[in-house]
């Protein structure tokens, strides 16, 4: 399986406003005039996306399997920034394994380290995905993947119908005709979830100029305190990131803070639904070189 990887997107999801006059360690929440246009599956597993500071980007899911019935599948959120080749954009940020925020979570990757795509026909009713590995794919996988393909396509209204391919032949298992919408096989969103801790160092520094404390969707903060491995609490500005989903903190000493430092963090945060969580995670800092 492929290892989780992890993207930051450089000058959107870490655009940060600071508002003068806000006290340290308070988190301050950015506003702007840009808009964010979800589709039908964001907002019924998500509620409304948040809006952004500037420009436009587009709310959408993809869906993964649950790692103890594979054969359900939750959504994940995600954002793009061009409204061009959604399909292709998705489906590749799918299998790549970047969506799953937690490895060892409720929910798993199926895909092949190697695996690639293509499509055919993406303005519908019926795609066809090709894909392509030179790796041993189980069944159980493959078909766990292959579904999360075909729901992630059939999101979009002009879909009916998926086909898909693994090295020219028909993948096991497909439905005579190809893999159609299966409500059934959709289970509902948990509550927020808290899914990483992490620092991120630019190229040639000794200490993280920003530590990221990461939701698995976006969320509207109503407590959070974030100490150090002392029970000291973590001076410096907070600010919750343009589209909600984490909050980046300014650390006052960044030199304190280096990969493995345990941090704790105490969080209350309720999404666009209604679905509050609180919660304690006591979590080695990763590192991100960015």
């Amino acid at each position: 399986m492929r290892p989780r990887s992890i993207l930051i997107i450089a000058g959107v999801l870490l655009s940060l406003q600071a508002l003068y006059g806000c006290k340290r360690d308070e988190v301050i929440d950015p506003q702007g005039s840009g808009f964010v246009e979800a589709n039908h599956a964001y907002e019924e597993n998500f509620g409304a996306p948040p809006q952004g500071k500037e420009g436009n980007a587009f709310a959408r899911v993809a869906y993964l399997p649950l790692r103890s019935t594979p054969e359900k599948l939750r959504a994940l959120p995600l954002f793009l920034f061009n409204d061009q080749d959604q399909l292709r954009q998705i489906l590749e940020r799918l299998i790549s394994g970047e969506l799953l925020m937690q490895r060892d979570g409720e929910l798993y990757n199926p895909f092949p380290a190697d695996l690639t795509l293509s499509i055919a026909n993406p303005a519908g009713p019926t795609v066809t995905i090709s894909l392509a590995t030179g790796h041993a794919w189980a069944p159980g996988d493959q078909l766990a993947g292959c579904r999360a393909l075909a729901e992630t396509a059939l999101q979009f209204a002009e879909q009916e119908k998926v086909i898909i391919l693994l090295d020219g032949a028909p993948v096991l298992q497909m439905p005579a005709g190809g893999f159609v919408h299966d409500q059934a096989a959709l289970v509902k969103v948990e509550p927020p979830s808290l899914v990483l801790l992490a620092g991120v160092w630019e190229k040639g520094s000794d200490a993280p100029h920003e530590l990221l404390v990461e939701f698995d969707r976006p969320v509207k903060v109503k407590n959070f305190k974030l100490y150090d491995q002392d029970g000291n609490p973590v001076s410096g500005e907070y600010f919750i990131s343009i589209f909600r989903m984490a909050i980046v903190v300014h650390p006052e000493a960044p030199s304190r803070y280096r990969e493995g430092t345990v941090l704790r963090a105490e969080w209350d945060v309720v999404d666009e639904l209604g679905r509050d969580r609180s919660g304690v995670n006591v979590l080695p800092l990763m590192r991100i070189d960015h």
